[in-house]
């Protein structure tokens, strides 16, 4: 009985350590994570052209919400892409959430500008700012009815800091070729995160009622702290994007699994201006 008893021990000891080397092994590298970077330059993929498109929004089988996105010129030789969103349905019942994303970009580079982007809730707003330079991003969030403490900005300090806009548009202008890797670091909101990018290869997928020719592309994402370490990201499991395989590489849709279950976002229509 004894014997057996400790056999045991020992098996779950040796399980435990194999368990904690596989989670350190899926892990980049904590103290090289920075030199396994991809170059921040732009592929020579053709840019994207202005345009209006309409996203919808699901949680599992549920549709729950929607959103239009314009990409137009804006002055000083810029690119905005403006976009305005809000539950539907039986969700917005529950959950009532009126949201506005306006991103400003260099179309050159691909470098973020600025990102102001505003959440309407039934008992509150949230303002969320974000200015970005070559060596950082300053992020200031104000909510409506304000704090206690009034809000303080946040500066992150590192080079080539994307957003979410930029981080499109610098992925869809790369090769994308099966087995491609891309490494880079995003603060699409108040957490910058390191991105992990594979091409999967190539895939037909259903969107905007008519079947395509698409690349599919798996994310992954670490949460970076204030000393540049990797952490995991607990509500964030694996995402998933699917691009038109075309002259215009459109995302046609993006599954993310969440601490909460899988949600969805998928291209409803779009057209495209001159």
């Amino acid at each position: 009985m004894s014997s057996t008893f400790s056999a045991g021990i020992r098996l779950l000891r040796r399980m435990a350590h194999v368990t904690a080397m596989l989670l350190v092994l899926s892990l980049p590298a904590l103290a090289g994570w920075q030199e396994e970077l991809s170059p921040p330059a732009p592929g020579d993929f053709q840019p994207l052209h202005p345009l209006h498109a309409k996203f919808k929004f699901g949680w599992t089988a549920f549709t729950a919400a929607e959103a239009t996105v314009d990409y137009a010129r804006a002055k000083g030789g810029l690119m905005r892409m403006s976009v305005n969103g809000k539950t539907t349905g039986f969700v917005r019942t529950l959950w009532r959430l009126d949201a506005h994303h306006s991103a400003l970009m260099q179309p050159v580079t691909l470098h973020p500008i600025s990102v102001v982007q505003t959440e309407i809730y039934r008992a509150q707003s949230v303002k969320l700012t974000l200015d970005y330079t070559p060596e950082g991003v300053t992020r200031l969030r104000e909510v409506t009815p304000p704090d206690p403490k009034p809000p303080k900005p946040k500066h992150f300090a590192f080079a080539n800091v994307l957003d979410l806009n930029s981080a499109l548009q610098w992925v869809r202008s790369q090769p994308l070729r099966a087995g491609d890797r891309y490494k880079f670091v995003v603060c699409p909101a108040g957490t910058p995160y390191l991105a992990e990018v594979d091409v999967d290869g190539m895939r037909k997928i259903g969107a905007a009622h008519r079947s395509w020719d698409a690349i599919k592309l798996d994310l992954k994402l670490w949460r970076i702290d204030d000393n540049l370490s990797l952490k995991e990201h607990t509500k964030f499991k694996q995402g998933s994007a699917w691009f038109s395989n075309d002259a215009n590489r459109i995302l046609l849709r993006f599954e993310a699994e969440l601490l909460v279950g899988s949600v969805w976002m998928e291209l409803d229509s779009i057209e495209f201006k001159p």
